[in-house]
């Protein structure tokens, strides 16, 4: 397993989705991955660390392995069959026993971040689907830095009924 060492965001031109790029540590790969608008819309506001006025989805995993006194020590994106990526959250429960959990790899991204857990991949995905991050100059990163400062979840919502009405007039 590859330790990421880096988590950043942008949308693909093409179709309009976000995107994760998951920096693979000590290389210059970065590992896309193409996830929802409402997960893309958590994420951004998460690395913008803004506060939400109720707990979500995902702070309410975290309150409720603190109330069963389990931890969540690391993510794994650890398979990828049928273009899905697959992932485990790791637990400890209080006997250290650890407790592999099945998740999406965006939940468990958002959980990292959330709770600074370390992600590792699979080294067969980064070397099937990893990219040389040598392509993303200084200017593109400000640019995903801007676009996630500036990402707006209802215009992605727009977007993709737009796209799935357009679709449906298509068929």
């Amino acid at each position: 397993m590859k330790k990421v060492s880096n988590v950043t965001m942008g949308i693909d031109k093409v179709s309009n989705s976000p995107i994760v790029f998951l920096k693979v540590e000590d290389t210059n790969f970065v590992v896309p991955i193409w996830i929802g608008p409402c997960e893309a819309g958590i994420l951004a506001l998460i690395l913008r660390n803004e506060d939400f006025e109720r707990p979500l989805t995902h702070d309410l995993i975290g309150n409720v392995l603190q109330q069963l006194k389990a931890k969540a020590i690391k993510i794994e994106i650890d398979e990828f069959k049928e273009d899905i990526y697959y992932a485990k959250l790791i637990l400890k429960n209080n006997d250290s026993k650890e407790i592999y959990i099945d998740a999406r790899p965006s939940d468990c991204i958002i959980l990292s971040l959330k709770y600074n857990l370390p992600i590792y991949i699979e080294e067969e995905i980064v070397s099937e689907h990893g990219i040389e991050a040598s392509f993303i100059t200084t200017e593109q990163e400000t640019e995903f830095r801007q676009e996630i400062e500036n990402f707006d979840i209802d215009e992605l919502r727009r977007k993709f009924e737009n796209k799935n009405k357009k679709d449906q007039d298509d068929e």
